[in-house]
């Protein structure tokens, strides 16, 4: 309630949460799935939201077509060879227990394998909350605990799944990465975060070629 009251609101980016990056070979469609972190909280477009930036960073590094798409309702099947999923943050704000937290984890992997065609699956870290700046002890403290558990139970999650992968990178969280509201990220993660998930997604793609010839 506290935070409520002193934390400023952000808007999202209003124009459609989709593009296309054009290249010369072979298209790769790309799906962002999450919370606000996800959808760009404070950003001014979606082009330069998380999904936005790592469909530019592709199209760069591989010259392939990007189709890239931010998932902002329920759909019946996700149609692409790579889905990001960024969450966890609401769930420290919630202080979700972490059995329900995994349960939920893996309902959301159910979904994601069942609704698609064998995508490359990327998770980002779970947000660390105890470290946002508009956040003071001891909440500071108690977030953070909490942040270690929920972490935890994604990392055992991913770990029992081949088809699931945790981002490499785990950004410290300075100032410079965070919005005026001290919650959001700010751009500059955005495009370090972005980068990172380009060069992973690049990484596993050629991985998964070599295995399947």
């Amino acid at each position: 309630m506290w935070l409520r009251k002193k934390v400023m609101r952000l808007l999202p980016p209003q124009d459609p949460p989709e593009g296309l990056c054009p290249g010369h070979k072979q298209g790769l469609k790309i799906i962002g799935l999450g919370e606000s972190t996800m959808a760009g909280v404070g950003i001014p477009k979606h082009s330069e939201t998380l999904t936005g930036l790592t469909a530019s960073r592709l199209n760069a590094m591989t010259d392939r077509s990007i189709d890239w798409k931010i998932l902002a309702e329920k759909q019946d099947l996700l149609d692409a060879e790579i889905i990001m999923v960024a969450m966890g943050g609401n769930d420290v704000f919630k202080l979700t227990s972490p059995w329900k937290w995994e349960k939920q984890l893996k309902h959301c992997l159910f979904l994601l394998q069942t609704k698609s065609q064998d995508p490359l699956i990327i998770f980002s870290h779970v947000p660390p909350v105890g470290h946002f700046p508009a956040i003071q002890n001891p909440l500071r403290l108690a977030f953070g605990f909490w942040r270690y558990l929920l972490q935890s139970s994604l990392n055992r999650v991913i770990h029992s799944n081949l088809q699931v992968h945790l981002l490499d990178e785990d950004f410290p969280p300075i100032r410079e990465y965070f919005l005026e509201d001290g919650i959001h990220p700010a751009p500059l993660a955005y495009r370090l975060w972005a980068e990172a998930l380009a060069r992973q997604s690049i990484k596993l793609l050629e991985k998964h070629k070599q295995s399947s010839t």
